[in-house]
């Protein structure tokens, strides 16, 4: 490359032009190397969560531009990540972004869901990009959606498409992603599935698969780049629920395995009880919102409403706070549910704890406006939904406390990702809390104790959870069949043991593509899945 990085002491860390602060990565120097040198400038970066695909994604703009290759840019991100791209491209590179395509300006950094609307759009579609980069971009995986139309449609010499899961649930999302990139390289929809697909999910020849996506697609896995992150330092809070609390659980987890066995049996929808048995384990507040809808609950509709109503100062809401006033730093706490955050930051504020939001329904300012304060402010207390899970860069925090668990480890490792990511030189403490004798102590004693989720970034652990899905159902479905289904809680352990038995053998033989197990022989291109094959993108 021109412009050389040079390694520092031990050749692991590299440092060097385009800009003085920048601290590059060997895996990082040798992605942009193999991006620009080898792949002809444009490319999936799928590094594990953490690996720094942003520096990445800017060496291969540097480099790009140095050959005479690459200068108008424009990256197309998640709102709450646009602040986050602008600074570290500008505190790394030197470059400043421009909030309009029509600035003229070499960088333009914009909201992916503000670009596919109206006027923006029309901006975004009148330029000719040297480059394109989009951040997240397994929201592209569906072709039917305006997100890829946008996409597809902008007209670029190079294009990069950062994720760190290429592929979440169906081989065929590789085909959207790729025909992106370079819409050659797997021909037509009907040649890519009669080639590669045996199954929705299982390669017909996984090495040549994997050949195929080596001409495109660069991945990089903690495990291989010789980066030592600080130690992750794990501490399970217990909690005892009030006496109200107890009897709304015990009340309305029995009634709720009624509902599953009746839905189960006919075919019926079980989003709704999964959705409740989760709200039931974050807070009554989060439930009370569902419940006041939640009429085909039937008869005890009403009294169990009246006792989620009946519960001002939730027993995990205040342990919450008496864990933050011990701390004494700043931390990031996460919940599922914009009610219980709503209420978190009300309990926090009130004990004088400096606390405030952050969630998907926030303006891009106010993200902005509240990301600076977290970073300013003495003891802040950050809450975030799943909107702050993605993307974010929060080095300089040491603490993450999940109030409430995804039943999707995946997600609750792109949470602690947050903060446990290069760049991190302190030890990561991560606190989970749990009412005691429910579902959720089961759950976290799952994820902690059998397959210790918690205390190492867990490599390919998008792949190894596919192997964990029984007929096209989540791991998620399966929990809730378990809490709801079993007669006894050492039944449930049982059943507990055994999706972490399959869990390590999964991870034991796991490798990036490597086929899962068939699903129910081989499989053509039947009637459903023709109708949903994404058509052959051109560019």
């Amino acid at each position: 490359m021109q412009n050389p990085l040079t390694p520092r002491a031990g050749g692991k860390v590299l440092q060097g032009s385009p800009q003085k602060g920048l601290v590059a990565y060997a895996h990082q120097v040798e992605t942009a190397r193999q991006v620009v040198q080898e792949l002809g400038g444009s490319a999936i970066l799928a590094d594990e969560v953490g690996l720094g695909k942003t520096v990445e994604a800017g060496l291969v703009r540097a480099e790009l531009a140095a050959r005479g290759r690459g200068v108008t840019t424009l990256v197309l991100a998640p709102a709450g990540l646009v602040a986050q791209w602008r600074e570290e491209w500008h505190s790394k590179f030197g470059w400043v972004s421009a909030a309009h395509p029509g600035a003229g300006a070499p960088v333009t950094v914009l909201s992916l869901d503000a670009a596919k609307r109206g006027r923006l759009r029309e901006a975004v579609l009148a330029r000719a990009w040297d480059l394109l980069v989009v951040d997240e971009a397994h929201h592209l995986k569906n072709p039917r959606t305006q997100n890829f139309a946008l996409v597809d449609a902008i007209r670029r010499r190079h294009t990069l498409l950062l994720t760190a899961t290429p592929l979440e649930n169906r081989l065929t999302e590789l085909y959207t992603l790729v025909t992106l990139v370079s819409p050659r390289l797997f021909g037509s929809y009907l040649d890519f599935y009669r080639q590669f697909i045996l199954a929705p999910r299982t390669p017909r020849s996984a090495a040549a698969l994997r050949a195929l996506l080596a001409r495109v697609m660069v991945r990089h896995r903690h495990q291989e780049v010789g980066v030592s992150l600080p130690a992750r330092q794990v501490t399970l809070l217990p909690i005892s629920l009030t006496g109200t609390e107890r009897t709304l659980y015990e009340r309305l987890s029995q009634h709720l395995r009624g509902i599953y066995a009746e839905r189960l049996a006919g075919h019926g929808n079980l989003l709704p009880i999964l959705t409740i048995q989760r709200e039931l384990c974050s807070s009554p507040q989060a439930l009370a919102a569902t419940l006041e809808g939640a009429d085909w609950l039937g008869d005890p509709h009403g009294a169990l409403l009246a006792l989620a109503r009946g519960v001002a100062r939730p027993a995990k809401a205040a342990a919450l706070a008496n864990l933050l006033e011990y701390l004494e730093e700043p931390a990031l706490v996460f919940t599922e549910f914009v009610a219980t955050q709503e209420m978190l930051v009300e309990q926090l504020v009130h004990r004088g704890i400096p606390a405030a939001p952050f969630a998907g329904r926030h303006t891009l300012r106010e993200r902005e406006r509240t990301l600076a304060w977290f970073r300013d402010t003495p003891r802040a207390v950050l809450v975030a939904t799943e909107a702050g899970s993605q993307g974010l860069n929060l080095q300089w925090c040491h603490h993450v406390v999940n109030y409430d668990l995804p039943w999707n480890p995946m997600r609750i490792e792109q949470r602690i990702g947050r903060v446990h990511r290069l760049g991190q030189s302190s030890a990561c403490h991560i606190y989970n809390l749990f009412a005691t004798h429910t579902i959720e102590e089961q759950i976290l004693h799952l994820l902690h104790e059998k397959i210790d989720l918690f205390r190492q970034v867990v490599g390919e652990l998008d792949v190894i959870l596919r192997h964990l899905e029984h007929r096209g159902r989540s791991l998620e479905g399966r929990l809730l069949s378990i809490a709801m289904s079993s007669d006894t809680p050492q039944e449930i352990e049982e059943r507990l043991d055994r999706v972490a038995r399959e869990f390590r053998a999964a991870a034991a033989r796991v490798g990036w593509l490597e086929p899962p197990a068939a699903e129910s022989g081989p499989g053509g291109l039947g009637a459903e899945d023709a109708n949903s094959a994404p058509r052959a993108c051109y560019t």
